[in-house]
């Protein structure tokens, strides 16, 4: 399938959830379709310890004719389609639901697939948004009976009809609002992906919440990849929420949260007489205006947070720190100073001594790998992290994988305003390799065609 041609489905799919949107807020101008809840009557049913799939799950077992999302070889992005048939080389004829001009079929191997079960455990009484038959778009309903197809009656028919007969396909639960998650609060989510400092688990809100790494088990975990996978079912508790951002936080050890009545604190003593000058892996948990938090692990399982101000992070003034650093990045540090009666602990990203410009508190990547790599190969990615200047993406090359910064400006042709609005966690994509500095461990990315 071209690359045009897909991004003109993307572009069609983008233009459907915007109508979607507006007809959510327009909804007067449909005299047959069913009306809006209020913001009262959206919140029904969300007391729920437990939120199921919300019209969907994913599953590995394969077979023709099953609903699947698949990786279209032509551009690597994930599209819906049907099994069509098994080829004898094991991999898997997709029809696309929408070809958009392009070819109707691929052939896709196992692992670019992933199967959509349909959920169809909905109960009378619940409320959920469905399909109206008669216009395309969600609205919010009641279920009235249940079967192989389900009977929903409209929250408010607005002279059309009372009640429709939905497929379970075009039914989901309603998403959970920001405003009523609670820290502490428990639910049952699915692993939407991995990376190295942890997952992103969706809860059925209405944004995926970041299970980090030390939040997964009181236990250090030295591989998230053995105990996480896609599509996995996890139960977790909300353990923050920055309200600013409209992001929240997850764990899999309950009472493990951001609140200090919830988290007892961490015992520094055991950090308190380590030499200053020794180096130390550490993760970003959060940063502020003026620094980042950092949990440092010593080499016996023991963990805590400590502060990278400002004017630690390297040598030099930093204008910003999220232009430096961000939430599940790895970092090395030492220990400048313990205060066990306050409980705090200073950390430093520079050298101890003004030594050489703040290059030495991280290794350089081995990038040779890399080195050949023509630039006008397309290579296929997964998004690490976001910043505002633009996207670090993995990429791996006979088998050693690295990070390369596609900047803001490769990211398309035209000016992008944000990058969380063209790029997410966990995106596959596909990038090339512009330019490789060994020396500094560093790569430069784009997503662009080359000129």
């Amino acid at each position: 399938m071209a690359r045009s041609s897909r991004s003109s489905l993307s572009a069609v799919l983008l233009l459907a959830a915007l109508s979607y949107v507006f007809s959510s807020l327009s909804f007067a101008s449909f005299s047959a379709a069913p009306r809006l809840h209020t913001s009262a009557q959206r919140t029904q049913g969300l007391s729920r310890v437990i939120r199921r799939a919300r019209g969907g799950e994913e599953s590995e077992k394969l077979a023709v004719g099953d609903i699947v999302s698949a990786l279209c070889p032509d551009d690597s992005q994930w599209y819906p389609g049907t099994i069509e048939k098994i080829n004898d080389d094991s991999t898997y004829c997709i029809k696309w639901d929408d070809p958009e001009g392009g070819p109707e079929t691929h052939d896709v191997p196992p692992d670019g697939i992933r199967k959509i079960v349909i959920f169809k455990d909905y109960k009378v009484g619940e409320q959920v948004e469905a399909i109206f038959p008669d216009d395309g778009y969600w609205y919010p309903a009641e279920v009235t009976k249940v079967g192989d197809v389900f009977t929903v009656k409209w929250e408010d028919p607005d002279g059309g009809p009372e009640t429709s007969e939905v497929d379970p396909k075009d039914m989901k639960y309603p998403p959970i609002p920001y405003d009523k998650l609670e820290v502490g609060q428990k639910y049952q989510g699915t692993v939407k992906s991995v990376l190295d400092f942890g997952a992103f688990v969706d809860i059925g809100a209405d944004t995926d919440g970041l299970l980090h790494i030390s939040r997964i088990s009181q236990e250090r975990i030295e591989n998230i990849y053995d105990v996480l996978s896609e599509g996995q079912q996890v139960d977790v508790w909300i353990a923050g929420k920055r309200e600013d951002e409209g992001k929240y936080g997850l764990t899999m050890v309950e009472g493990l949260t951001d609140g200090p009545a919830r988290r007892p604190p961490a015992d520094l003593t055991p950090f308190a007489d380590l030499p200053s000058d020794e180096w130390f892996t550490g993760v970003v948990v959060r940063t502020a205006p003026f620094g980042a938090f950092v949990t440092v692990t010593l080499e016996d399982g023991l963990a805590a947070d400590g502060l990278v101000h400002v004017s630690k992070i390297k040598e030099g003034f930093v204008d910003n720190v999220d232009d430096e650093l961000s939430a599940g990045q790895e970092v090395k540090v030492r220990i400048e100073s313990v205060d066990l009666d306050s409980n705090r602990m200073s950390l430093s990203m520079r050298e101890g001594f003004g030594g050489g410009g703040g290059g030495g508190f991280r290794e350089p990547v081995d990038l040779t790998a890399f080195e050949s790599i023509a630039p006008d190969t397309w290579v296929n990615g997964k998004v690490a992290r976001l910043a505002p200047f633009g996207a670090f993406v993995t990429v791996t090359a006979e088998g050693k994988s690295a990070d390369g910064l596609v900047h803001i400006t490769q990211i398309r042709d035209g000016f992008v305003e944000s990058v969380e609005d063209e790029l997410s966690v966990g995106q596959e994509v596909e990038v090339r390799i512009e330019s490789v500095d060994v020396d500094s461990g560093k790569m430069s990315l784009s997503m662009k065609q080359p000129e």
